[in-house]
């Protein structure tokens, strides 16, 4: 869900490891769970919304500097991040169509202490990337 108090950032695609685990690790450091019972859900929700699929998908295709949803999808991977206890779970998922994305066959989860360094955390996340784009090679 999108959230007015979450940043927003473009980065190149062709980080090294190093700026792409500092990257990753503002985005865990800004991210905060909002559940149903949170006074901020009605807020977060609204604002979630306020963007139709159409006119965020037609966002990231302007970001990406390509015009068609295949393109923006293509050769795509994702590793979601979660921080929890002192912990840095990375887990890649697999490109499913439509947008969407779902796990992969077998536990490919990494976790690394929180004190990881960027490079180690942007490492790992590259990995699984490709794991995510390619999991029949893993």
């Amino acid at each position: 869900m999108l959230d007015p108090d979450g940043i927003d950032g473009d980065h190149p695609p062709d980080l090294d490891d190093l700026a792409l685990g500092a990257v990753a690790r503002e985005a865990l450091l800004a991210s905060r769970f909002i559940g149903p019972d949170h006074p901020d859900r009605d807020r977060v929700d609204a604002y979630s919304k306020n963007l139709s699929d159409k006119e965020l998908l037609d966002r990231f295709k302007a970001r990406a500097g390509v015009k068609t949803h295949g393109a923006l999808y293509s050769g795509v991977g994702e590793v979601g991040l979660l921080l929890k206890d002192g912990i840095i779970s990375l887990r890649p998922l697999r490109y499913e169509g439509r947008g969407g994305f779902g796990p992969l066959r077998g536990d490919h989860t990494v976790e690394l202490p929180e004190t990881v360094s960027d490079e180690e955390l942007g490492a790992a996340i590259r990995h699984l990337v490709d794991v995510s784009r390619r999991p029949w090679r893993y």
